[in-house]
């Protein structure tokens, strides 16, 4: 069978007209995008550019097509060594990387995806770069506050650290790494179990638990063994370490050494023992001696008789 479809005139040219409206809206919204955008062909020649990208070279969008990319943006007679657009030409994948060329002037979180054509092979690359610079700003604040965070748990005289769920360290200070003789790095991301002997570590895992289930604050007195083979008391808090929706995630902790203390205490008791037993054998000698001195009266009274 043969089938003719028949259509007016007029629809075709509004279908026409449609089309090309597209065409147009896409332009606009291709040139609205803030992030700097452009297409280029596997000989590195740019294609179509939007604004944005024009703007980040300080150029017009005409000036712009049929130039070689990284002259434009590297100002180089060669590929950038760092370059997705290069990898993405080798494995016709996509590629994101953040570019720091000061040629460049600001940071960039670039994308790179391939364009193929029907017949499935590579014929150009779209080039994606965001302006990264308040979050690489934001990263540099997070850090030097944990540095200062850092500085300010190493200057406490306390074993201060903070453990996951699955009761690994993940902070530690000084303090805490010279007690275990090791440093902090080494430290953070082992267990319990990779520091104390079994049954300690499960001591002090069954405890932890406690915290966690009922997410509750805990204070005990824990008497162990340190990374020299000395026995030592410490005094340790634990509390709870929620995140932002109020689930567990975790517990800080806080340790004093009271070794001092406690033998200053255990030697006092012993004293008090000791002074207890004297006191009591004395009391026992006067009472014998008194029960002596009526024995000897009561012998001299009937020697009298």
């Amino acid at each position: 069978y043969i089938i003719i479809l028949y259509i007016p005139e007029e629809e075709v040219k509004l279908t026409e007209n449609r089309q090309e409206g597209f065409v147009e809206d896409w332009d606009v919204i291709f040139n609205s995008i803030e992030d700097s955008i452009f297409v280029a062909d596997t000989n590195n020649i740019i294609r179509k550019a939007n604004n944005a990208f024009a703007k980040l070279l300080g150029m017009k969008v005409e000036d712009v097509v049929g130039k070689k990319c990284y002259q434009l943006v590297h100002k180089l007679n060669h590929p950038w060594p760092e370059c997705p657009f290069e990898k993405t030409k080798i494995d016709c994948r996509a590629h994101t990387v953040e570019v720091a060329d000061p040629a460049i002037g600001i940071p960039l979180l670039t994308t790179t995806s391939p364009i193929f054509n029907k017949a499935g092979e590579l014929i150009g690359v779209v080039h994606v770069s965001k302006d990264i610079t308040g979050l690489k700003k934001a990263e540099r604040a997070l850090k030097k506050q944990q540095e200062e965070l850092s500085i300010l748990l190493d200057s406490v005289p306390a074993w201060v650290f903070y453990k996951d769920k699955e009761n690994r360290y993940v902070r530690v200070n000084k303090v805490f790494a010279n007690i275990m003789g090791m440093p902090k790095e080494a430290l953070e991301g082992k267990s319990m179990f990779d520091l104390y002997p079994k049954e300690q570590a499960e001591a002090f895992w069954r405890d932890d638990k406690e915290v966690i289930d009922s997410g509750m604050p805990k204070l005990n007195i824990i008497e162990l063994v340190d990374i020299r083979n000395r026995r030592l008391w410490v005094r340790a808090d634990k509390v709870p370490h929620k995140d932002e929706t109020g689930n567990i995630v975790g517990i800080i902790g806080f340790a004093i050494d009271i070794t001092e203390n406690k033998l200053a205490q255990d030697a006092l008791a012993k004293k008090m023992r000791d002074l207890e037993i004297f006191y009591k054998a004395a009391i026992d000698r006067e009472i014998k001696i008194k029960e002596l001195k009526k024995k000897i009266q009561e012998l001299e009274a009937k020697i009298r008789e």
